[in-house]
Protein backbone atom coordinates (compact mmCIF):
# COMPACT_ATOMS: atom_id res chain seq x y z
CA UNK A 1 0.00 0.00 0.00
CA UNK A 2 1.27 3.19 -0.98
CA UNK A 3 1.04 5.95 1.85
CA UNK A 4 -0.40 9.52 1.04
CA UNK A 5 1.39 13.15 1.89
CA UNK A 6 -2.07 14.36 2.99
CA UNK A 7 -2.39 16.31 6.42
CA UNK A 8 -5.95 17.88 7.80
CA UNK A 9 -6.88 21.13 9.66
CA UNK A 10 -9.72 20.37 11.95
CA UNK A 11 -13.27 21.62 10.49
CA UNK A 12 -14.25 21.44 6.83
CA UNK A 13 -11.04 23.57 5.23
CA UNK A 14 -9.62 23.55 2.31
CA UNK A 15 -6.10 25.19 1.68
CA UNK A 16 -3.23 24.87 -0.91
CA UNK A 17 -0.13 23.06 1.37
CA UNK A 18 3.33 22.11 -0.04
CA UNK A 19 4.31 18.79 0.40
CA UNK A 20 6.25 19.21 3.83
CA UNK A 21 3.30 20.63 5.52
CA UNK A 22 1.21 17.85 3.97
CA UNK A 23 2.84 14.87 5.66
CA UNK A 24 2.49 16.40 9.53
CA UNK A 25 -0.74 14.27 10.92
CA UNK A 26 -1.11 11.33 8.00
CA UNK A 27 -1.64 8.95 11.43
CA UNK A 28 -4.76 9.88 11.96
CA UNK A 29 -6.14 9.60 8.23
CA UNK A 30 -6.13 6.29 5.77
CA UNK A 31 -5.79 6.13 1.74
CA UNK A 32 -8.58 5.03 0.02
CA UNK A 33 -6.57 2.95 -2.70
CA UNK A 34 -9.84 0.14 -3.60
CA UNK A 35 -12.18 1.29 -6.33
CA UNK A 36 -15.25 -0.26 -4.54
CA UNK A 37 -14.51 2.11 -1.67
CA UNK A 38 -14.26 4.64 -3.97
CA UNK A 39 -17.47 4.16 -6.09
CA UNK A 40 -19.29 4.27 -2.44
CA UNK A 41 -18.02 8.04 -1.45
CA UNK A 42 -19.60 8.62 -4.66
CA UNK A 43 -22.70 6.67 -4.92
CA UNK A 44 -25.88 8.83 -4.05
CA UNK A 45 -23.75 11.17 -1.29
CA UNK A 46 -23.62 14.64 -0.91
CA UNK A 47 -20.28 16.39 -0.09
CA UNK A 48 -20.20 19.47 2.43
CA UNK A 49 -16.53 21.27 2.40
CA UNK A 50 -14.77 24.51 0.97
CA UNK A 51 -12.62 24.77 -2.32
CA UNK A 52 -9.29 25.89 -2.15
CA UNK A 53 -9.54 29.27 -2.31
CA UNK A 54 -12.18 28.58 0.94
CA UNK A 55 -15.48 29.28 -1.33
CA UNK A 56 -18.17 27.01 0.20
CA UNK A 57 -19.52 24.15 -1.76
CA UNK A 58 -21.64 21.39 -2.24
CA UNK A 59 -21.84 18.40 -4.22
CA UNK A 60 -23.99 16.03 -4.99
CA UNK A 61 -23.32 12.87 -6.84
CA UNK A 62 -25.14 10.08 -8.28
CA UNK A 63 -24.33 7.02 -8.78
CA UNK A 64 -24.61 6.86 -12.49
CA UNK A 65 -21.75 9.10 -12.59
CA UNK A 66 -23.31 12.34 -12.84
CA UNK A 67 -22.98 15.02 -10.59
CA UNK A 68 -23.64 18.85 -9.69
CA UNK A 69 -21.27 20.97 -7.76
CA UNK A 70 -23.21 24.42 -5.70
CA UNK A 71 -20.29 27.06 -4.99
CA UNK A 72 -21.78 30.51 -4.30
CA UNK A 73 -24.78 31.03 -7.09
CA UNK A 74 -22.97 28.57 -9.22
CA UNK A 75 -24.00 25.42 -10.68
CA UNK A 76 -21.49 23.05 -12.03
CA UNK A 77 -22.32 20.53 -13.51
CA UNK A 78 -20.05 16.92 -13.55
CA UNK A 79 -19.51 14.01 -14.51
CA UNK A 80 -16.88 11.49 -12.25
CA UNK A 81 -15.20 8.26 -13.20
CA UNK A 82 -13.01 5.90 -11.03
CA UNK A 83 -9.30 6.01 -12.74
CA UNK A 84 -7.37 2.85 -11.74
CA UNK A 85 -7.20 1.62 -8.24
CA UNK A 86 -7.13 4.87 -6.13
CA UNK A 87 -8.30 8.25 -8.14
CA UNK A 88 -12.12 9.73 -8.92
CA UNK A 89 -11.71 11.89 -12.00
CA UNK A 90 -14.46 14.88 -11.97
CA UNK A 91 -15.04 16.43 -15.79
CA UNK A 92 -17.14 19.52 -16.22
CA UNK A 93 -16.89 22.34 -19.18
CA UNK A 94 -13.51 23.58 -17.71
CA UNK A 95 -11.39 19.86 -18.52
CA UNK A 96 -10.76 17.01 -16.35
CA UNK A 97 -9.48 17.10 -12.55
CA UNK A 98 -8.02 13.54 -10.72
CA UNK A 99 -8.04 13.04 -7.01
CA UNK A 100 -6.94 10.96 -4.39
CA UNK A 101 -8.49 10.34 -1.17
CA UNK A 102 -8.11 9.46 2.24
CA UNK A 103 -10.43 9.01 5.01
CA UNK A 104 -10.46 9.95 8.89
CA UNK A 105 -9.78 6.55 10.72
CA UNK A 106 -12.24 7.60 13.49
CA UNK A 107 -14.81 9.76 11.36
CA UNK A 108 -15.38 7.50 7.74
CA UNK A 109 -17.74 10.43 6.85
CA UNK A 110 -14.72 13.12 6.58
CA UNK A 111 -12.17 12.57 4.16
CA UNK A 112 -9.36 14.61 2.30
CA UNK A 113 -8.84 14.84 -1.52
CA UNK A 114 -5.46 15.72 -3.03
CA UNK A 115 -5.47 16.64 -6.28
CA UNK A 116 -3.14 15.25 -9.21
CA UNK A 117 -0.66 16.24 -9.90
CA UNK A 118 -1.11 19.45 -8.28
CA UNK A 119 -1.36 18.30 -4.83
CA UNK A 120 -3.39 20.98 -3.57
CA UNK A 121 -6.20 19.60 -0.98
CA UNK A 122 -9.63 19.67 -0.22
CA UNK A 123 -11.56 18.12 3.09
CA UNK A 124 -15.39 17.77 3.31
CA UNK A 125 -17.90 15.96 4.99
CA UNK A 126 -19.91 12.83 3.06
CA UNK A 127 -23.36 12.61 4.04
CA UNK A 128 -25.83 9.90 2.66
CA UNK A 129 -28.31 11.01 -0.20
CA UNK A 130 -28.91 13.72 -2.50
CA UNK A 131 -31.29 15.71 -4.02
CA UNK A 132 -33.28 15.02 -7.35
CA UNK A 133 -31.20 17.11 -10.22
Amino acid sequence: MRSRNIVVLTGAIACMLSAPAIAQSSKDWVAIEDPKELRAIYSNKTFRGKGRDGTPFVAHYSADGRGIVIEGNKRIPRIWAIKGEDQVCETDDKGTDCFTFQRHRKNRNEIVAQHVPQRWVFQATVEVGIPKF
